[in-house]
């Protein structure tokens, strides 16, 4: 009876809370906004987005036209629709628009929005944009891991006419992909990883729930007065999930710092790695900023994987 209680006042206090904050706002804002669907308290909108989101606002704007308002939960939201008004959002007024708002997801998964892909625009991912793009992904440096590409299309050949010879079947969509994953290792950790390396049950299975926590929609993002409730338990996998990340992640690290006088050719980490703690360089990287850029890069290459074997 006391938790039922307690539950009570809360969504009483999230009641009251909400309308004090539309009274204000209205009081405050008087803006025109575009048009859009009425919805509920607290909720919004939300209930009209189903298991097809991208169908029902299709359908929405139909009615309500190219760029259309929406509140999802608590949160005010602009739907665009048509060319035009896309170019507005996503070329004219483009930085305005390039952050992604904080995340749960990505604070657990990526070092606190520290990645690539989840980084608000700035100086920080300006830095490690050109990072990636000059010693990762310029063309001097695919050339120069030529030699491991060759070996491990080699290796791929050899498995092939293996299989032939003992007429097995094979899927060449499936190796096709896992040779680009080893690929990505090598130029990234400086040799491939075995599937168990990362997680019992493999590499697939720990990026795919990883991915998969960054996609779940989280209702604690829309309605903040019951985020710290829990309701969807989200939260507990995200830091199951991160731990096995940073575990795998720190075990690289350490395995490069070892090495690293014995190594002659410098992978992407062993460069990451030669900035951390200076303060000459533009490149201001520690442990955390390496993991959660290694991140997007594994999430980049095994979402390709995952995309052509499922």
């Amino acid at each position: 009876m006391p938790t039922m209680a307690w539950t009570c006042t809360i969504i009483a206090l999230a009641i009251l809370a909400y309308l004090l904050r539309e009274w204000a706002w209205k009081s405050r804002n008087k803006k025109k906004l575009p048009p859009g669907p009425r919805g509920f308290p607290i909720f919004g909108n939300l209930h009209m987005l189903g298991e097809l989101p991208h169908r029902d606002l299709h359908c929405l704007a139909q009615k309500h036209g190219p760029i259309m308002y929406l509140r999802l939960g608590l949160v005010p939201a602009i739907v665009v629709s048509s060319p035009q008004a896309a170019e507005q959002f996503l070329k004219a007024h483009d930085l305005v628009f390039a952050s992604r708002p904080p995340l749960e997801a990505a604070k657990h998964i990526t070092y606190e929005q520290k990645s690539l892909s989840f980084s608000s625009y700035g100086s920080y991912w300006r830095i490690i944009r050109k990072m990636c793009t000059l010693e990762l992904l310029s063309s001097h440096k695919i050339n120069s891991f030529k030699p491991v590409r060759k070996e491990e299309l080699g290796l791929l050949i050899k498995f092939i006419q293996e299989a032939a010879r003992d007429c097995v079947a094979v899927d060449l969509s499936g190796k096709v992909s896992s040779l680009s994953a080893d690929m990505s290792c090598h130029m990234v950790f400086g040799k491939k990883y075995m599937d168990k390396d990362l997680d019992e049950r493999g590499f697939k299975a720990a990026i795919h729930e990883g991915m998969q926590l960054l996609a779940t929609p989280n209702i604690g993002h829309y309605i903040p007065y019951i985020a710290a409730l829990y309701l969807q338990g989200l939260t507990r996998r995200m830091k199951a999930i991160s731990k096995i990340y940073d575990d795998f992640f720190e075990k690289i690290i350490d395995e490069h710092v070892q090495s690293k006088d014995e190594k002659q050719d410098q992978d992407f980490v062993d460069f990451m790695l030669s900035f951390m703690g200076s303060q000459e360089s533009e490149y201001l990287t520690e442990r955390s900023n390496i993991k959660a850029i290694v991140l997007v890069i594994i999430h980049t290459t095994c979402m390709h994987v995952l995309f052509q074997t499922e």
